[in-house]
C-alpha cells in the first residue's frame, strides 16, 4: 500500500508542478482534474485491481465529473444543471451495483432495505444511494471555500477508509488499494493548496473527493458510519446553511457567504488556521473511533462529535452577533 501511495504522490506532484508551470493563472482550478487523472490512470494499471461492475462505474463517474467540473469551472452552470447532473450520476451509479442494502445496528440488529422489491427494483435501496450521493456531493462542494479545507478533509477521510480495508470484517485490498491511490493524490495538491493556495481543486475536485469516498464506503460493504465520522462536519455544515436560508426565506440554493469557513473568517480567523482545527479535531475523532469496537458506542462517538460541532456553530454564531452589535 505504501508503494502505491508513493507512486500516485509523485506522478501527482510532478503534474501539478507541469500544470503551475505551463498553464495560466486562469487555470489554478485545474487541480481537480490532475487528481482524477492520476486516480483513472493509476487504477486502470494496477493489475492487482479486478475491473468489477462497482468499479468500471466509480471509473466512468470519475471520467464524467472530470468532463462536467472543467466545463462548469470555466461557464458556472446554474444549480438546476449541477443538480440533474449529480442524479443521473447517482442513479447511473445504482445499476452499476453501488446499492445500500441494509443498515446493521448491532451483531443481530440488520435493517433490510433489499426486500422491498417492485418491478425489479429495490426502491428503498436507491433511495438511499441517491440521497447519499447528493447530500456527500453538495456537502462537500459548499465545504470547499477556504484553502486546503478540502483537501484536508479528504486526507482524513481516506485513511479511514484505508483503516477500514484492513479490518477482518471487510478484509478488501481493492479498498486499501484505491485508498491509497486517492490519499497520494490528495496529498500532493495539499502540498500545493496550502493557504496561500496556487492551486484548487475546482468543481471537479470537490465533487471528485466527494463521490470517490461515498462510493468507496458503500463498496467496502456499507461502511458509512465510518466515512460519517469524518463528513459529518460538512453534512452538518451542509444542513445549518440550507435552515438558516430557510429561516431567512430566501431560496436555500441562493449562494451566500453563511458557511462555518465564511463565519470563521468574519470574527478573524486566517484560513490556515481554519485548516489546523478541522484537520486536528478530525484526526483526534477518527483515531477515537478505531479504538472502539462496540457499534453503539461508535454511534455515540458520532453523536456526541455531532452535538460538539454543533455547540460550535452556536459559539461562533454568537461571536459574530456581538461582533456586529
Amino acid at each position: 500500500m505504501l508503494w502505491i501511495f508513493f507512486q500516485s504522490l509523485l506522478l501527482s506532484a510532478f503534474l501539478f508542478l507541469v500544470l503551475r508551470k505551463w498553464l495560466p493563472i486562469e487555470k489554478k482550478r485545474w487541480g481537480g482534474a490532475v487528481m482524477i487523472f492520476v486516480f483513472i490512470c493509476l487504477t486502470l494499471w494496477h493489475s492487482e485491481l479486478e475491473l468489477s461492475r462497482q468499479l468500471v462505474g466509480l471509473l466512468l463517474g470519475s471520467g464524467a465529473i472530470l468532463l462536467f467540473g472543467l466545463v462548469d469551472d470555466k461557464k458556472n452552470f446554474s444549480w438546476v444543471s449541477q443538480l440533474v447532473f449529480q442524479f443521473f450520476l447517482a442513479l447511473a451509479l445504482f445499476f452499476f451495483g453501488f446499492q445500500i442494502d441494509f443498515f446493521k445496528l448491532g451483531p443481530e440488529q440488520i435493517v433490510r432495505l433489499d426486500q422491498i422489491v417492485f418491478w425489479g427494483i429495490a426502491w428503498p435501496s436507491i433511495f438511499f444511494v441517491l440521497v447519499w450521493f447528493l447530500v456527500s456531493v453538495n456537502a462537500v462542494n459548499w465545504f470547499d471555500g477556504s484553502d486546503s479545507a478540502l483537501a484536508g478533509l479528504a486526507l482524513v477521510a481516506g485513511l479511514g477508509l484505508l483503516y477500514v480495508s484492513f479490518l477482518p470484517e471487510v478484509n478488501q485490498p481493492a479498498i486499501g488499494i484505491l485508498s491509497a491511490i486517492l490519499l497520494g493524490a490528495v496529498t500532493a495538491f495539499l502540498f500545493f493548496n496550502l493557504p496561500p493556495a496556487k492551486l484548487e481543486a475546482g468543481t471537479s475536485g470537490s465533487y471528485f473527493i466527494a463521490f470517490v469516498l461515498a462510493g468507496l464506503a458503500i463498496m467496502a460493504g456499507s461502511k458509512i458510519l465510518t466515512l460519517m465520522i469524518v463528513l459529518i462536519l460538512p453534512l452538518l455544515d451542509f444542513f445549518w446553511v440550507l435552515v438558516g436560508r430557510w429561516r431567512r426565506g430566501q431560496s436555500i440554493f441562493q449562494r451566500d457567504k453563511s458557511h462555518l469557513h465564511h463565519r470563521l473568517q468574519k470574527i478573524g480567523w486566517q484560513d490556515r488556521d481554519i485548516f489546523l482545527l478541522y484537520m486536528s479535531f478530525l484526526t483526534v475523532v477518527l483515531i477515537i473511533y478505531s479504538l472502539l469496537t462496540d457499534r453503539w458506542a461508535r454511534l455515540g462517538l458520532l453523536f456526541s462529535e455531532a452535538l460538539i460541532i454543533l455547540l460550535f456553530f452556536s459559539f461562533v454564531q454568537f461571536r459574530l452577533k456581538k461582533i456586529k452589535s
